[in-house]
C-alpha cells in the first residue's frame, strides 16, 4: 500500500529553469521520461473508446515538457507555419496545466506564478477568468449566435406558417379532407426526418457548416415561394418535401455550428439560441398570420400571404452567413479534403480575445482528434492518408460511420442519450399544441368562422416559448443539461396526470369546474376532418405545461445532438439524433387525431403522462451531464460504461440523495462517477493508490467533490498508469506543473466545470 505523504504531490516540471521560489509556488524535482511515447498514446487512445475507469484528462496530460516541445516544433511546422513557435509552445503549455493558469490569473498577487515556464499578461489574465465567468465574454462569438438564431427563427417561422395555413386550407381546391391536410403538414417533417437530415452527412462534409446553411436557406426560399402559388393539396405536399429537406439540413447543421464556435464553459447558452429563437419564430409567424388575416384581404391572398412570408428570413439568414466565419473544427478533420489547421487557427483568432486562447484551443483540437483518428504511425500525423476518393468511396465512408454509431462504446453511448432526449421531446405532448393550435382554439371557442381569436391565442402560446426559455440562458451551463431535465420532467408528468385526472369530474355545471382543474391541455372531440368543442376550456391552462417544458425539454435535446459525438462522427450522430426528433413529430402530427379518438380526453393525455415519467426514468438512469467540458472532453464522459453508469446512479447517487437531502447529513459529498484530472480534487493533496479493501467503490474517492486528484509512488512521483492497469483511486499523471492550494480562488466546483 502507498504511504500518505505530505502536502504536494511531485510532478515532471517544465524544462525551462524555474525564475526563482516564493509562497505561493514551489518548484517540482524532475521526473526522468516514462515509457515511450507510442505507448501512452495508445493508453490514452484505449480510454477515449473505452474509458473504464471514467478518467477525465487532457490529451496533453502525459506529455513531458520535452515532448511537448518537440511536438509542439513538428505541428508549427508542418501546419502553422506563420505562427512563432514559442507562442505555440507558450500556450501549449497553458493547455497542458489549464487550471494551474486559471488560479495564476484569479489571484491579486501579482508575484504568484512567475516561476512558471509562462508568464501571462494582464490581458490574458483578465481573458482566461472571463472566459469561464462571463458568458459571452468573446464579443466575436455575437456574429455566429445572430446567424444561429437567424436560423432557428426561420425554422420556428416555417412551422407557425403550416398551421396558420391550416385554418384557411378551405381555400384549396378542392378543399382537402383530414388525412390530405395532415399528410400536406406532416410532409415536411418526414422529409427532414428521412431525406433532410441524412444529407446533412455529405453536405457538410464538402462545404461546411456553413455552406450546408446557406443550401438549406435556398431550399427553404425556394419551397415558400412555391407554396404561395400552390392551388391543391397535392401541389402543397410535393413542395413542402423541399421544405423538409432543407428544414433538415439545417436543423444539423446550425446547432453544430454553435457548438463548435463556443467556448466550452458557456457552450449550452450558445447552442440555446437555436430553440429560444425557433419559439420566438413561432411567436413572431404568428403574429404575420394575424396580421395577413386581419388585413381585409381574401382568403386566398391570406394562404398565400401565410405559406410565402418565410422566403424573408430566409434572405437575411443567407446574408448573415456571408459575414459568419467556418467552424473552426471543420478544418480540423484530419482524414478530409478539408483539413487545414491554419485556416481554423484563423478563425479561432478571430472569434477569441487573445492570441494564447486561440493557440491553446487549436493545439488542444488538434492534439483530440489525433488521439481521435489515430494510426500506427509514430508520429500521428496521417492528414494525408485515409482520404475516401470517388463517388462509391465517399458513400462507403458515410455509411460505415452510421454503422460505428452502434458499434463502438463511445459512439453508441452518446447515440443512446442524445435519442432518447429527442424522443422524449416529441412524446412530451407538447407539439400537440403546437400543431394545432389554431385548430385547437378555433374549436374550443365554438366558432370555425371566426378565426381572429384562435390566431391570437396561438401567437400568445408562442410567446409562452419563448419567454419561459429565457431563464436557460447560463443556467443551462451552470445548473445544466441533466439537472434541467430531472427537474421539470417530473413536473410535466404531474400537470399531464392532473389534466387526465380533471376528465373524471362531472360537467353538471356546465363544464366551469372541470375547466378550471384543467392544469395544461385543451380538450377536444375529433368529428370527420375538424375539431369541435366538447365543454368549456379554461384556455389559460396550457400556460403552465409549456411554462415548465420551455427551460428544459425545449432547448436541450438539439443541445446534446450537436455536441455528443465526436469530430469524425459529429453530422452523422447528430443527424441520426434529430431524425429521430423530426419524424416522431410527423408521425404525432399524423397519429394524434386517431389516438385521441380512440382514448379520449383521460386516455390521451393519460399516455402523455405516463411518457413523460418514462423520460424521466430514462434521463436519470442513462443521460450524463455534459456542461462546461470541451467537445474534445466529451470523448472520455461518453467512453464510460453506460451498466456502470448506471450503477452509479442505483448504489451511489440515490443512496447519497437520500442522506443528504431527507436525513440532512450536509456533510457527505455528492459521489461521481468520474476521476477529474482537468478540474477535480485540491490542486495539494494526493489521493494515493490503496489496497483492494480500501479502495473507493464506483470510482469516487475522497477528493475534492468526489474527484479524484493525483497520485504517486513510493517515492513522492507521480507515476504513469497505462490502460486497465488504472485504478479508481490510482490516477493518472497528472500534468507537469502543480501549484499550492488556490482553491479558494476559484468560481465553480470542480464537478460544475470542464477545460476550456
Amino acid at each position: 500500500m502507498a504511504d500518505r505523504r505530505g502536502s504536494h504531490i511531485s510532478m515532471p516540471t517544465s524544462t525551462v529553469p524555474p525564475r526563482g521560489q516564493d509562497d505561493n509556488i514551489e518548484p517540482i524535482a524532475t521526473v526522468p521520461p516514462s515509457g515511450a511515447n507510442h505507448n501512452r498514446n495508445s493508453d490514452q487512445i484505449d480510454r477515449r473508446r473505452n474509458n473504464n475507469q471514467g478518467v477525465i484528462e487532457t490529451p496533453l496530460a502525459h506529455l513531458t515538457d520535452e515532448e511537448l516541445q518537440e511536438d509542439v516544433a513538428l505541428f508549427c511546422e508542418r501546419c502553422l507555419s506563420t505562427v512563432e513557435q514559442h507562442e505555440l509552445l507558450r500556450a501549449a503549455r497553458v493547455g497542458q496545466n489549464i487550471r494551474t493558469y486559471d488560479e495564476v490569473a484569479r489571484s491579486d498577487d501579482p508575484k504568484v506564478g512567475y516561476n512558471l515556464p509562462v508568464q501571462l499578461t494582464a490581458e490574458e489574465k483578465a481573458a482566461l477568468k472571463a472566459e469561464r465567468d462571463v458568458l459571452f465574454s468573446e464579443r466575436n462569438m455575437f456574429i455566429v449566435i445572430l446567424t444561429v438564431s437567424l436560423a432557428a427563427f426561420l425554422q420556428g417561422f416555417v412551422q407557425s406558417s403550416i398551421n396558420g395555413a391550416s385554418l384557411l386550407a378551405d381555400t384549396l381546391d378542392p378543399p382537402p379532407s383530414g388525412w390530405e391536410l395532415g399528410a400536406a403538414n406532416a410532409s415536411p417533417f418526414f422529409f427532414a426526418a428521412l431525406l433532410g437530415c441524412w444529407l446533412s452527412l455529405p453536405i457538410n462534409d464538402r462545404i461546411g457548416r456553413r455552406g450546408a446553411m446557406f443550401v438549406a436557406a435556398c431550399l427553404i426560399f425556394a419551397s415558400s415561394l412555391g407554396s404561395a402559388f400552390c392551388t391543391n393539396w397535392l401541389q402543397l405536399f410535393l413542395v413542402r418535401i423541399v421544405n423538409g429537406v432543407g428544414m433538415g439540413v439545417k436543423a444539423v447543421s446550425t446547432p453544430i455550428l454553435a457548438s463548435e464556435t463556443a467556448v466550452g464553459f458557456w457552450r449550452g447558452s450558445s447552442i440555446l439560441a437555436w430553440q429560444l429563437w425557433v419559439a420566438f419564430g413561432i411567436m413572431i409567424g404568428f403574429a404575420f398570420n394575424l396580421i395577413f388575416y386581419n388585413t381585409g384581404v381574401d382568403k386566398v391572398l391570406a394562404r398565400q400571404l401565410t405559406l410565402g412570408a418565410p422566403f424573408v428570413p430566409s434572405i437575411f439568414l443567407m446574408v448573415g452567413l456571408y459575414f459568419c466565419p467556418e467552424s473552426p473544427r471543420y478544418y480540423m478533420r484530419r482524414r478530409t479534403s478539408n483539413y487545414n489547421p491554419q485556416k481554423a487557427y484563423e478563425v479561432l483568432l478571430r472569434l477569441r480575445k487573445t492570441r494564447l486562447q486561440a493557440l491553446r484551443d487549436i493545439y488542444l483540437v488538434y492534439k483530440s482528434v489525433q488521439l481521435e483518428e489515430y494510426s500506427d504511425d509514430s508520429d500521428g500525423d496521417t492528414s494525408s492518408d485515409g482520404i475516401p476518393r470517388g463517388f462509391f468511396a465517399q458513400l462507403k465512408n458515410y455509411a460505415s460511420q452510421y454503422k460505428e454509431l452502434f458499434v463502438e462504446r463511445r459512439l453508441r453511448n452518446a447515440l443512446i442519450s442524445s435519442s432518447i432526449v429527442n424522443l422524449a421531446q416529441q412524446l412530451c405532448g407538447i407539439n400537440i399544441l403546437a400543431f394545432y393550435s389554431g385548430t385547437l382554439f378555433s374549436g374550443v371557442l365554438g366558432n370555425s368562422e371566426e378565426l381572429l381569436v384562435p390566431m391570437a391565442y396561438s401567437l400568445g402560446y408562442g410567446a409562452i416559448n419563448f419567454f419561459f426559455g429565457l431563464p436557460a440562458i447560463r443556467t443551462i451551463d451552470t445548473l445544466g443539461r441533466r439537472k434541467w431535465l430531472v427537474l421539470t420532467l417530473p413536473l410535466m408528468c404531474l400537470f399531464m396526470t392532473a389534466a387526465a385526472l380533471s376528465s373524471l369530474i362531472s360537467s353538471d355545471d356546465g363544464g366551469r369546474t372541470r375547466a378550471a382543474v384543467i392544469a395544461l391541455f385543451v380538450y377536444r372531440k375529433l368529428n370527420a376532418s375538424t375539431y369541435t368543442q366538447r365543454e368549456p376550456v379554461n384556455l389559460s391552462n396550457p400556460i403552465v405545461f409549456a411554462a415548465t417544458y420551455s427551460p428544459g425539454m425545449g432547448p436541450i435535446p438539439f443541445t446534446l445532438a450537436s455536441e455528443s459525438f465526436p469530430l469524425s462522427h459529429r453530422e452523422a450522430g447528430c443527424a441520426f439524433a434529430i431524425a429521430i426528433n423530426l419524424l416522431f413529430a410527423g408521425l404525432i402530427q399524423m397519429l394524434f387525431p386517431s389516438i385521441y379518438e380512440g382514448l379520449h380526453d383521460g386516455g390521451s393525455l393519460g399516455l402523455f403522462a405516463g411518457l413523460n415519467f418514462l423520460a424521466f426514468v430514462l434521463v436519470f438512469l442513462l443521460v450524463e451531464e455534459t456542461k462546461r467540458r470541451s467537445l474534445e472532453d466529451l470523448d472520455l464522459v461518453f467512453a464510460f460504461r453506460k451498466r456502470d453508469f448506471v450503477r452509479h446512479q442505483l448504489a451511489l447517487y440515490l443512496p447519497w440523495f437520500f442522506r443528504y437531502y431527507v436525513l440532512g447529513r450536509r456533510d457527505e459529498e455528492r459521489p461521481s462517477p468520474y476521476v477529474d484530472l482537468i478540474w477535480g480534487g485540491p490542486r495539494t493533496h494526493a489521493v494515493y493508490a490503496q489496497s483492494d479493501e480500501e479502495e473507493v467503490a464506483g470510482g469516487v474517492g475522497n477528493g475534492w467533490n468526489g474527484f479524484m486528484s493525483g497520485a504517486s509512488d513510493e517515492g513522492g512521483h507521480a507515476d504513469y498508469v497505462s490502460g486497465e492497469d488504472v485504478s479508481s483511486s490510482f490516477p493518472q499523471r497528472p500534468p507537469a506543473i502543480a501549484m499550492q492550494d488556490l482553491s479558494r480562488m476559484t468560481s465553480e466546483e470542480s464537478n460544475d466545470t470542464a477545460h476550456r
